[in-house]
C-alpha cells in the first residue's frame, strides 16, 4: 500500500514474465462460505457459479465443527457439501483451520491437530488440493501472529501426515494477509519451503488498485528464488473489493460539523484536490459525488489552483482523501485557511506521508509523521508514539457540544486528534470521543482558528471511508486483477467473496461479493462471466505490456482466436490504437462497444478486442 498509484505503470514494464507457463489452466475460483454459515446457499452458489464460468470454490473445513467436542466427529456438513459440489462439477480447495479450546494454539498440540488433518484427508480422498491455515499473519486467525517460525512448524507437520495418506495430494502455503515478506521469510528460513507444492497469498489492496500487484508478485518471487523455492506455483486464494456504504461520518456527522463551523453544504461549493497530471488522485475508492453529495458542487482541481483558490467560491477544501499529501504544496493550503477556508480531511491521520513528485506523473511516498501539523494548528497521537495511548478504542459517543445529533457508528480507529498545536484564539471542539476504561481521546473533531489562521479544519481520523469502493468499481477492477496475476505467472485466483451477505449497509465485510445476497447479479459478476469467455482455460497466458499509464494486454484462446485488453489504473489517457485485422470490441461487462478508429479514451473501464492478429498502442 505504500507504492503510490502513479508508479505502478513503471514497475509493470520491468517486470519478466519468463516464470509463468504457456497455458492456463482452469485459473477461475471464488471464496464462498457454504461448509459453514451459508451452507443453506451451497445449490445457488454453484448453480451461479456455474453461469460465470467459475469452477473453483475455496471454503473453510473448519476443526471445530468437525470435531465440535474433542473426541466425537461431525462430518455432515462437509459431506453435503462435497455431495452438491460433486454433482455440480464444482472443484472444492478446503482450508484447513484453526484452533480449538482443547489444543490452542495449535502449533503447540501437533498431535491433536494432526489427528484431525488426518481425519478430513482421509474422509475425503477426490479431494487433491489442502490449504493449511488462513491469514496465519494475522492476529485475528493465528496466536503470535509475527512468528513465521511457528507456521513453519505446522505446516511442516501437516505437510508430512497428508503426504503420507497420498503423494500425490497438493498442499498450500496457508494465503497470507496481504503480502507479508518478513512473515513468509522467517517461515522459510525455518525451513517451511521443503513443506509446501504451491505458495499462496491475499494481495488485497482495497485502498488501491489491483496495479499494485506487480510490485506485490515481483518480490514474492525474488524471494522465493533466494530461499530455492522461486519455480514453485503462486496461487492467490483471496483478493477483492468491498462495495459498502461510506461510514455515517459523510451522511450524519459531517454536515453537523460544517455547520458548527459555519458552513451551509447546500450553498456552498468544495473543491477537490485531483491532479493526474503531476500523478496525485484522490483515493481510488473515495466517492467524491457521493460522500460530499450534500454540498451545492463538487469540482475537481489541480494543485496549482491552490495558491490561489477562491474562498469564497470554495468555502471548502478536501486536499487529500487519504493520509498522503504533497508537502510541497503545502503552504497554499495554509494560506487558503489563513484566508477563513474550511479543510475537510476525511480519512486518517492528516498529512502523514509527502508524496514527493517526480516531475513525470510519478514519485514517491515518504513517512513525515506530525512534522507539518504545526503550520495548521493540529495534532494527533498514536500507540505508537505514546505508550499510554490504546491501539484500539472500546467506545465512541457523541462529546457533548454533538449529543443527539447523529448516531456514532463505531468503527475503531486507533488514531486520536489533539490540541497540542493550538494558538492563542485558537480552539479545539471533540466531535466524536473515543477511548477505554482508562483513556479518553477524539477521533473527529473541529479547529476553530483566530490566530494567524482564520478558517477550520474538520479532522476524522478513521480509514473506513476508503476500505469500499462503487460496484462500478468493483467490475472494473476483477478482469484486470486476474490479467495481472495470470500474466505474472499466478496459476490460479480466488475471488473474495461470491455471495455479499449485506446485513450492515455499511461493513466492508459484508460486500465483498459479486452478487447480492438474494443472488442477483453484481456488475462484477457480469465482468467476471465476460472475462471467463475471453480467456477460457486453454488460453495462453497474457502478456501485458506498458505505455506511459497504458496497459495492454494480450493472448489467444484455444479456439486460435487472438483477444486484447487495453485499460488505465486510474485517469483517462487519450491514445491512438493500431489494430491489424478484423476485430469485435466489448467492454469488460461484455457490452458491444465500437472499435476504436484511431484515437482512443483508455480508462480503468477495460476494453476488450476480439480477432485482431495486433494491436499496438501509441501515445
Amino acid at each position: 500500500m505504500k507504492k503510490t498509484w502513479s508508479c505502478l505503470a513503471a514497475a509493470a514494464a520491468g517486470l519478466s514474465l519468463s516464470a509463468a507457463p504457456a497455458v492456463i489452466q482452469d485459473p477461475y475460483g471464488v471464496c464462498a462460505h457454504v461448509s459453514r454459515g451459508e451452507w443453506q446457499f451451497a445449490p445457488q452458489t454453484f448453480q451461479k457459479m456455474h453461469e460465470a464460468g467459475i469452477n473453483w470454490v475455496r471454503t473453510d473445513f473448519d476443526w471445530k465443527y468437525s470435531e465440535p467436542k474433542q473426541g466425537s466427529w461431525n462430518y455432515s456438513h462437509l459431506d453435503r457439501v462435497i455431495e452438491l459440489a460433486k454433482k455440480e462439477k464444482i472443484n472444492v480447495l478446503p482450508i484447513l483451520d484453526y484452533d480449538v479450546p482443547w489444543a490452542t494454539p495449535a502449533w503447540k498440540h501437533l498431535d491433536l491437530w494432526s489427528g484431525y488433518v488426518r481425519n478430513l484427508v482421509n474422509r475425503y480422498p477426490l479431494l487433491r488440493y489442502w490449504e493449511v491455515w488462513n491469514e496465519q499473519n494475522s492476529p485475528s486467525f493465528w496466536h503470535d501472529a509475527s512468528s513465521g517460525e511457528n507456521y513453519a512448524k505446522l505446516l511442516e507437520r501437516t505437510y508430512r501426515e497428508i503426504k503420507a495418506i497420498n503423494p500425490e495430494i497438493t498442499v498450500l502455503y496457508g494465503g497470507t494477509a496481504g503480502v507479508p515478506l518478513p512473515f513468509i521469510e522467517a517461515s522459510l528460513k525455518a525451513g517451511a519451503g521443503n513443506y509446501f507444492d504451491v505458495m499462496n497469498i491475499h494481495p488485497y489492496h482495497w485502498r488501491g488498485v489491483p496495479e499494485m500487484m506487480f510490485s506485490d508478485l515481483s518480490s514474492l518471487r525474488a524471494l522465493m528464488r533466494k530461499y530455492g523455492v522461486g519455480e514453485k506455483p503462486v496461487w492467490i486464494t483471496e483478493v477483492g473489493w468491498a462495495t459498502a456504504q461510506p461510514p455515517r461520518f459523510y451522511l450524519d456527522v459531517l454536515p453537523s460539523v460544517l455547520a458548527e463551523a459555519g458552513v451551509k453544504p447546500a450553498d456552498s461549493m468544495v473543491a477537490i484536490v485531483n491532479d493526474p497530471e503531476l500523478g496525485f488522485f484522490e483515493a481510488p475508492n473515495f466517492n467524491a459525488d457521493f460522500n460530499l453529495g450534500m454540498f451545492r458542487k463538487v469540482d475537481r482541481i489541480r494543485l496549482a489552483d491552490l495558491k490561489s483558490l477562491d474562498v469564497k467560491k470554495y468555502p471548502v477544501l478536501v486536499p487529500s482523501t487519504s493520509e498522503e499529501f504533497p508537502m510541497a504544496y503545502l503552504p497554499d493550503v495554509v494560506a487558503y485557511v489563513k484566508r477563513g477556508g474550511t479543510l475537510v480531511l476525511p480519512s486518517g491521520l492528516p498529512f502523514y506521508h509527502d508524496f514527493q513528485m517526480d516531475g513525470k506523473g510519478g514519485g514517491k511516498l515518504v513517512q513525515v509523521n506530525d512534522k507539518y501539523l504545526k503550520d495548521l494548528h493540529i495534532g494527533w497521537e498514536t500507540w505508537w508514539v505514546n505508550k499510554a495511548v490504546p491501539s484500539q478504542e472500546k467506545w465512541q459517543k457523541a462529546a457533548p457540544r454533538f449529543a443527539g445529533k447523529f448516531k456514532v457508528d463505531f468503527k475503531p480507529t486507533g488514531r486520536f486528534l489533539t490540541a497540542a498545536n493550538l494558538k492563542k484564539g485558537d480552539e479545539f471542539i471533540p466531535v466524536i470521543e473515543a477511548g477505554t476504561d482508562d483513556y479518553k481521546g477524539t477521533v473527529c473533531g473541529l479547529y476553530k482558528f483566530n490566530s494567524d489562521l482564520t478558517g477550520n479544519i474538520i479532522v476524522y481520523s478513521g480509514l473506513g471511508v476508503i476500505d469500499s469502493t462503487t460496484e462500478k468499481r468493483q467490475a472494473e477492477m476483477l478482469p484486470r486483477t486476474y490479467l495481472i496475476a495470470l500474466a505474472n505467472g499466478v496459476q490460479r485466483v480466488f475471488w473474495y467473496n461470491f455471495r455479499a451477505g449485506e446485513w450492515k449497509p455499511d461493513e466492508r465485510e459484508h460486500h465483498f461479493g459479486i452478487v447480492h445476497a438474494d443472488f442477483s447479479p453484481k456488475p462484477a459478476f457480469l465482468a467476471y462471466k465476460t472475462l471467463t469467455s475471453m480467456c477460457p482455460a486453454g488460453s495462453t497466458v497474457p502478456v501485458i505490456s506498458t505505455h506511459g499509464k497504458v496497459y495492454l494486454a494480450g493472448w489467444t484462446r484455444p479456439d486460435k482466436v487472438k483477444v486484447w485488453a487495453v485499460w488505465t489504473a486510474e485517469s483517462v489517457q487519450k491514445i491512438s490504437l493500431r489494430i491489424t485485422g478484423k476485430a469485435q470490441a466489448l467492454n469488460h461487462l461484455g457490452e458491444a462497444k465500437s472499435v476504436p478508429a484511431g484515437e482512443y479514451a483508455a480508462s480503468p473501464e477495460l476494453l476488450y478486442l476480439v480477432g485482431p492478429e495486433q494491436v499496438e498502442v501509441h501515445q
